[in-house]
């Protein structure tokens, strides 16, 4: 099978909508960074190549954008996958992504009489203490973004949308810990995640 050679800005575009499995050109260009235009642009690209699926105003990956991703990854983030500094904070990452899904699990469950049960969400001091918690993996975060970010300024939006979410949910809008259908902290981790491990041509481990 012949993989597609992706160009930067339909990567970026590519990258989003196999990272949401299904994303609307608004959402695209604000994760991207980009206007809409171009990625409205970018996203008729990949359509005539195979590698996007276009439906009622979203897009979806087809089964050659995990390829393209892998081979277009390779070309872009050489000089990633061999910085020292990278590699450093990336074996620190490990250990931080792994208090995050406690911290995860700590928001969604809590133990009663020795038993996990679903929180309700009605002892605020401990939703306090949780989302403390995460605010504080995901300060220990930043200088691995930072990093990144010197490679491809890209990833400097998960900064953003990090500090936007956070804001939020500071501000008493606790759904944006978790919820599978907004920008969450939950959801921008698990893809700047997906994203790191492509950048980095790792698989996933856990």
């Amino acid at each position: 099978m012949t993989v597609a050679t992706l160009a930067k800005p339909d990567y970026d575009v590519l990258n989003v909508v196999a990272l949401k499995k299904m994303a609307s050109v608004p959402v695209i260009a604000r994760v991207c960074g980009r206007d809409t235009a171009d990625a409205d642009a970018a996203l008729a690209r990949l359509a005539e190549t195979g590698l996007v699926y276009l439906a009622d105003g979203a897009a979806l990956p087809s089964d050659e954008a995990e390829p393209a991703l892998a081979e277009a990854a390779s070309r872009f983030y050489a000089g990633v996958r061999q910085d020292p500094l990278i590699a450093s904070l990336v074996d620190r990452f490990d250990k931080v992504n792994a208090q995050f899904l406690k911290a995860m699990s700590a928001w969604q469950l809590i133990e009663v009489g020795g038993r996990k049960i679903t929180n309700n969400h009605r002892d605020s001091a401990y939703d306090d203490k949780v989302i403390f918690r995460l605010g504080r993996l995901i300060q220990q975060l930043q200088p691995l973004l930072t990093a990144l970010a010197e490679h491809d300024r890209r990833f400097l939006t998960y900064q953003h949308r990090f500090l936007a979410s956070s804001r939020a949910v500071d501000g008493g809008q606790h759904d944006l810990v978790s919820s599978p259908t907004a920008d969450s902290i939950h959801n921008i981790w698990f893809e700047f995640h997906e994203d790191l491990l492509r950048t980095l041509g790792r698989e996933r481990t856990e």
